[in-house]
């Protein structure tokens, strides 16, 4: 079935459920005034762990690694899996127990200095060299605007970026800091790997002509934004198990992707492709249709399956051959070959 643009947009728009609906929290990322004192680069050559490079200057540095965290930048595409980032970003934050709840508090001045001196001595320099300011430290010279990131740091979540078009990836640990994007914090825990993928299928690709349609033309990573984000669940466990195990496929192959130093091999790139389609299909499936080729979902269900342990430490070799292998199959048992590519026009062949 022949679906065009704009059929698809009344239909997206007719759904009811959102992404807020289904969350408990999306929220901004970090604010400061001060990015590139917070921003640390990664030396090419390595090092120790405290060891940094000043951003613009590539001038070393130095941080305790115990409040430097992963920095995710809407610089570079982080689809399904995060990119290595070169970047750090420096938090002299530390958790706090409450009486209600856990929270992150800034170390006050004083902590950093006996307990942080690396640190200190950074934000010191720069404080002294790039804002010509000699006074003691103050708090507000290393703060962060950004209290619900705080509030869920160390807390699974999605991460939601522009790059190109919306994308979003899976942080597990909870553990990334990002500026440009959005945070989301889901109600149910087994939901981020299909809401993953949505949020990287050709709807995402749809957001922001829907958004257009509706007369809104911020930014659509800004919480106020994205929480219109339309979301159907399907409606059968099949369908939700395969789109799952198929998150954790191209979750791996996303970050063998990332690893290549040299350019992306073909047949990877080609792997890619294939189980992104494969993703798509599904979800636009449960978007739209509900009567893809039952020949092949039983393809599908056949040879997706996921691991018994944990992905990631499956040897890279093994996974990327079985996973060469169930395309060939799934191809050769389905009629596969007559599904577009994931639609790149104003045209949505559906089924």
């Amino acid at each position: 079935m022949l679906l065009k643009e704009n059929k698809i947009i009344e239909k997206i728009c007719e759904i009811p459920v959102t992404l807020e609906d289904v969350s408990e929290s999306i929220f901004s990322g970090v604010s400061t005034k001060n990015i590139m004192m917070h921003r640390l680069l990664s030396p090419e050559e390595g090092g120790s762990d405290s060891y940094y490079l000043c951003e613009g200057l590539c001038k070393p540095v130095f941080s305790e690694p115990e409040i430097v965290y992963p920095y995710v930048s809407g610089a570079f595409s982080n689809k399904f899996a995060f990119r290595p980032s070169p970047y750090h970003f420096m938090l002299p934050y530390e958790l706090f127990y409450g009486s209600k709840k856990k929270e992150y508090r800034v170390i006050p001045p004083e902590d950093i200095k006996t307990r942080f001196p690396q640190a200190y001595e950074r934000i010191m320099e720069f404080k002294n060299e790039f804002r010509h300011d000699t006074s003691s430290l103050k708090v507000a010279d290393y703060s962060i605007n950004g209290s619900k990131l705080l509030e869920y740091l160390n807390t699974p979540k999605i991460i939601a970026t522009e790059g190109y078009h919306l994308q979003a990836a899976y942080d597990a640990t909870g553990n990334h800091v990002f500026r440009k994007g959005c945070g989301i914090v889901l109600k149910d825990s087994d939901r981020y790997p299909y809401v993953t993928a949505v949020l990287n299928s050709p709807i995402a690709r749809l957001f922001p002509t829907v958004c257009k349609s509706e007369m809104i033309f911020s930014s659509y990573t800004d919480p106020a934004v994205i929480k219109r984000f339309p979301i159907v669940f399907p409606d059968d466990k099949l369908t939700e198990d395969l789109i799952n195990t198929t998150f954790s496929y191209l979750a791996f192959l996303n970050r063998q992707k990332y690893a290549t130093d040299y350019g992306v091999p073909e047949w990877l790139q080609e792997l890619v492709s294939f189980y992104e389609q494969i993703s798509s299909l599904l979800i636009l499936d449960t978007y739209f249709i509900n009567d893809l080729d039952p020949k092949l979902l039983d393809a599908l269900a056949e040879n997706i399956h996921p691991y018994a342990g944990e992905i990631e430490s499956e040897n890279s070799d093994s996974l990327l051959s079985a996973l060469y292998y169930m395309k060939q199959q799934i191809i050769e048992t389905s009629e596969f070959e007559k599904y577009d590519p994931v639609p790149k026009s104003s045209d949505f062949y559906i089924s």
